[in-house]
């Protein structure tokens, strides 16, 4: 992780936000074309739904592990007003969702072509939807720009933003998958700047490369392929 002088903490926070609600959205509107073709998908594509629903759960967990051992922790000895006890209750009654999507996963990867595989997958993403949108709108009411520059400077935004993105990536599992979910999840300008964050060596070498044979089959699902810009 790098310095990034563009970005603020709370403009970090929102674009991991911003990928996961996409991405859940995005999810549930491929296992309805799913239903409705019975299940009728090339093993590629089916590679590329089961990495791209796994690197959903890996970065929920990343992004909620990041924030309750630094990020609500830092602005909670600072004094910033939060509800903190409420977000925390958010972030456990999550985890019980997120666990059964796992398991719809792993139903769904040992038998792709049944459609009550499918439907579990759904039904667990929807779970997950009603729950998150939830969260995330009410931390975004206090984790704002406006809130944290009372609080702290650009400078030392940029600090935070790197020590919060450095631990972040320790539970990035596998990083070859979450990091082009990720960054292809977000539309260009904010990818521009997310991609800053990584080394040069990710962005330049790792991704367009070495790493390109195990994430292409996220391909499809990938918003960069959506032409949403």
């Amino acid at each position: 992780m790098t310095l990034n002088t563009k970005s603020t903490v709370a403009q970090d926070i929102q674009r991991i936000h911003f990928v996961l609600t996409y991405a859940i959205g995005n999810s549930i509107d491929e296992c309805l074309e799913l239903q409705e073709n019975n299940c009728d998908i090339d093993e590629q594509k089916k590679e590329g739904f089961i990495n791209y629903l796994k690197s959903l759960v890996n970065l929920f967990h990343s992004h909620h592990t990041v924030e309750d051992d630094k990020i609500f922790p830092f602005f909670k000895s600072s004094n910033f007003s939060m509800p903190y006890e409420n977000l925390a209750k958010q972030h456990e009654d999550l985890i019980p969702l997120l666990d059964s999507l796992e398991s719809s996963i792993e139903q769904l990867n040992s038998d792709f072509s049944n459609v009550e595989n499918i439907e579990f997958v759904k039904i667990c993403l929807q779970h997950i939807q009603s729950a998150w949108d939830e969260h995330y709108k009410l931390e975004e009411e206090y984790l704002n720009d406006e809130n944290i520059a009372q609080l702290i400077s650009l400078e030392e935004q940029g600090k935070l933003c790197l020590e919060f993105g450095q631990y972040a990536g320790k539970h990035i599992n596998p990083d070859y998958l979450v990091i082009p979910f990720i960054l292809f999840n977000l539309p260009t300008q904010e990818r521009e700047v997310m991609a800053e964050v990584f080394p040069p060596v990710i962005t330049q070498e790792l991704i367009p490369n070495q790493w390109k044979d195990k994430w292409q089959s996220m391909s499809p699902f990938l918003r960069i392929n959506k032409d949403l810009g």
